[in-house]
């Protein structure tokens, strides 16, 4: 196993500590979200994320200190990989910019094209950055899934160190 300097260690945790969702309002909204199971779709493509990308699981649980417990190495992948599921946030934030194109056709603004790319430039990094903020959360609540879709309560098939 490598070792990893104090400066990697801290520049890790600093990573996954910066896109957790914070404390108060933004942890509420996501827990009120998750009790009226309305997260259930990103558990189900986070699942799936898992189970695709053991390898890069394995080679960044080898390249990362052993501090970092399951949940810790898990966020950290999601947040270096960024896209979890490309089909459905696409799809999502068509929904989302097919609505402001719907509320600017009220109010009289039919250039489709234009309010498509303003959505982009106004709201694409912070619909981003939620679409984070859910998949961390989620990943707190899906140990047990985490440890059967990459394979560590059966022992063969996790790498050797």
């Amino acid at each position: 196993m490598q070792t990893l300097s104090p400066e990697k260690i801290h520049e890790s945790l600093r990573l996954i500590q910066a896109h957790d969702p914070r404390l108060g309002s933004e942890r509420d909204s996501l827990q009120r979200l998750w009790d009226a199971g309305r997260l259930r779709r990103r558990f189900e493509s986070l699942d799936r994320f898992y189970q695709n990308h053991k390898s890069e699981f394995y080679q960044l649980q080898e390249n990362q200190p052993a501090t970092l417990g399951l949940i810790e190495l898990a966020k950290l992948l999601v947040i270096q990989k960024v896209v979890v599921d490309r089909i459905a946030e696409t799809f999502d934030q068509l929904k989302e910019i097919e609505s402001e194109i719907w509320i600017q056709g009220e109010r009289g603004n039919l250039d489709r094209e234009r309010i498509a790319c303003d959505w982009a430039m106004s709201h694409a990094r912070i619909w981003r950055e939620w679409r984070l903020k859910e998949y961390l959360f989620v990943v707190e609540r899906m140990e047990p899934q985490l440890r059967r879709s990459l394979a560590l309560d059966s022992g063969p098939n996790q790498p050797q160190s």
